[in-house]
């Protein structure tokens, strides 16, 4: 069941990625990214590595280092030699 549920965020982050300039017009420019990533067409970078960041946690989720990586940033230090 989590590789169906991976293989679906990996086709909605492949989906953000390449349909950036339609969630573009759909969302219109964000004023952070504007100002924050100085190059041409920072709200389409903003949308492509937030499509990236889903893709890799669906990847991660898929493949069970979600949890391990979650485990080691939220679980106190006493924990973790267990």
């Amino acid at each position: 069941m989590k590789y169906l549920i991976g293989f679906i965020f990996v086709a909605i982050g492949m989906f953000v990625v390449i349909k950036s300039e339609w969630i573009l017009k759909f969302f219109g420019y964000n004023d952070w990214a504007e100002s924050k990533i100085s190059i041409w067409g920072g709200s389409r970078i903003l949308y492509k590595l937030i499509g990236l960041l889903i893709i890799l946690a669906a990847v991660f989720y898929m493949t069970g280092w979600l949890e391990n990586i979650l485990l080691s940033i939220f679980s106190p230090i006493g924990n973790l030699a267990q």
